[in-house]
């Protein structure tokens, strides 16, 4: 669940972005892709956002289709919204969104999260995707082995900077896969047709192309994803809009929403509606552009989103909370 940053691919900010100030950093995001290859398709990006959130306008976590691990190892988080209110877990899951979360940093900001390929995030955590829609839940809840681990590996002074400390983490995972239910492997094909195509075809003719009927597609897109092919299309256009703003401001919005598929700008105002956001006018100020910014030391990983970790706009920065 990064702030406004995240970005929406497989490995796309649920997104989240995080914030900087231009005359000098006030929070920092970074990504990185697991190095064990096992996991790489499963987990699209390790990202962190860490700093001073004093000066920070308001975020938020917005829609983007992943499931993500948070950790908060800084000050108190505050949430607020359908899915989850009051103070974030030390250590949580974050589900398919279908509205926005507000975010509020409460002091210093160390802010670490993982993000899943949508078809594969509920499947590693051994659950349906359904269990998680909507919801941010503490991680023990879903898995308090997992939970355990890595609150042990958290403890000391564990970093996702050095190589050796992310095999650490690579390692905690991949014992974690040995417990997880097998992917649908013809939902995983979808879901990367669909995020990885522009524009995006309909739900209907890739389900065709892969032998499925609509009924097979909607169950079984249910459970590995959380939301139906449908829905998550109409999330991945709201994401893929949201992070694109989040880079510089738009020359024009009634041109962005027509790039993204919108009929016009009315449109794209009633969709940031639904989802929970404030029109874009209104969210991306120039102010919002004047104090915060985008900085990937590492590079983008696949599919890299910005939000708290591309799920988030930092009111904008890459889950970056929006």
């Amino acid at each position: 669940m990064s702030p406004l940053c995240r970005a929406t691919g497989p490995a796309e900010p649920r997104v989240r972005i995080p914030a900087t100030r231009r005359d000098g950093m006030d929070l920092r995001y970074d990504e990185w892709l697991p190095d064990a290859a096992r996991l790489k398709g499963v987990v699209t990006a390790y990202w962190r956002v860490v700093g001073d959130a004093s000066k920070v306008p308001s975020s938020a976590v917005l829609p983007d289709g992943h499931v993500e691990l948070v950790f908060n190892l800084g000050d108190p988080v505050r949430l607020a919204g359908p899915a989850y209110t009051g103070n974030q877990p030390d250590r949580c899951v974050v589900g398919p969104l279908s509205a926005a979360i507000s975010l509020k940093y409460c002091g210093p900001v160390n802010t670490f999260g993982i993000r899943f390929h949508p078809a594969r995030g509920a499947a590693f955590l051994g659950l349906r995707a359904t269990a998680l829609t909507d919801k941010l839940l503490p991680l023990a809840q879903v898995s308090s082995t997992l939970d355990r681990a890595l609150s042990y590996l958290f403890a000391g002074n564990w970093s996702p900077e050095p190589e050796g400390c992310r095999a650490e983490l690579d390692q905690v995972l991949l014992e974690q896969m040995a417990l997880s239910f097998p992917e649908d492997t013809l939902v995983a094909a979808m879901v990367d047709r669909l995020t990885l195509s522009d524009p995006v075809p309909p739900a209907a003719q890739i389900a065709r192309e892969l032998g499925l009927s609509t009924r097979q597609v909607q169950r079984r897109f249910l459970a590995s994803v959380g939301v139906p092919p449908k829905q998550f299309v109409r999330v991945l256009r709201f994401a893929r809009l949201w992070q694109t703003a989040t880079m510089c401001p738009p020359e024009g919005w009634a041109a962005l929403a027509a790039e993204h598929g919108y009929a016009d700008q009315a449109h794209m105002i009633r969709e940031f509606r639904a989802f929970g956001v404030e029109p874009p006018t209104h969210f991306f100020t120039p102010d919002w552009y004047d104090t915060t910014g985008l900085s990937r030391v590492s590079g983008p990983a696949e599919g890299v989103r910005p939000a708290q970790g591309v799920r988030s706009v930092q009111d904008p920065v890459g889950k970056t909370q929006i």
